[in-house]
């Protein structure tokens, strides 16, 4: 069958359309020209010790427990890279899922959950450092357990964050140094809720606080340091 001048450039039209989108499909895309950097959270409390694998090459090799951060680590960057956690000393897979980078910024990866719903979720971190002795904390919320939206409020009852979704970060707030307290209340006007206390924000310093469920079920928070 003959292919006329215009059905012919249709689909050619069609083909380059068709290899683009196969192309941005492909996993572990990496861009040897480029860097950005990476912290690795493991926040999931009955993994046990996990190891982190970025695009093939293993990033963390000593394990991470429960609450323990890497320092920020330098990797090529590049689209749909392939985060791995795996059980120490082992080659089997806790949770994966793709990390979208870009030259020169610096994210933060986390293991959240338990079991069947552990997951790896990644998020952009600013280190432009606080002024005027304030703190820069940004919120993340990973409770299966708790309402799937929550609002924070201070410990006096003042509004900090209105509505955060689950495995969502709140942006960055500035509160005060010291003991920081912090409410977590469903946005559905439920009387629960879950009341915390934060020691030692240090002036000048940049946190994630993120929410997530212990071995027993409870709601706990805990801190990670970026500078």
């Amino acid at each position: 069958m003959k292919i006329s001048g215009t059905n012919r450039n249709v689909f050619m039209a069609f083909a380059l359309i068709l290899i683009a989108f196969i192309s941005s499909c492909e996993k572990n895309d990496v861009d040897d020209s480029g860097q950005f950097r990476l912290k690795v959270v493991n926040a999931s409390p009955t993994a046990g010790p996990q190891t982190f694998t970025l695009a093939g090459t293993l990033l963390v090799s000593n394990g991470l427990n429960y609450q323990e951060t890497s320092d920020y680590l330098t990797s090529p960057s590049g689209t749909r890279l392939v985060a791995e956690y795996k059980n120490v000393g082992t080659n089997t897979v806790y949770a994966s899922g793709e990390i979208w980078t870009a030259n020169n910024i610096t994210q933060t990866v986390y293991l959240a959950g338990q079991g069947s719903k552990a997951r790896v979720k990644v998020f952009k971190d600013d280190l432009a450092a606080p002024n005027n002795n304030q703190v820069k904390v940004k919120f993340i919320y990973f409770s299966d357990n708790g309402p799937s939206v929550v609002k924070l409020e201070s410990g006096s009852g003042d509004d900090l964050v209105s509505s955060l979704p689950r495995n969502e970060d709140s942006g960055y707030k500035y509160v005060a140094a010291g003991n920081f307290s912090v409410q977590i209340k469903s946005i559905t006007g439920n009387s629960n809720s879950n009341s915390f206390i934060i020691p030692g924000l240090q002036a000048g310093k940049i946190y994630t606080i993120y929410f997530t469920d212990a071995a027993d079920g409870s709601m706990v928070a805990n801190t990670v340091l970026h500078n």
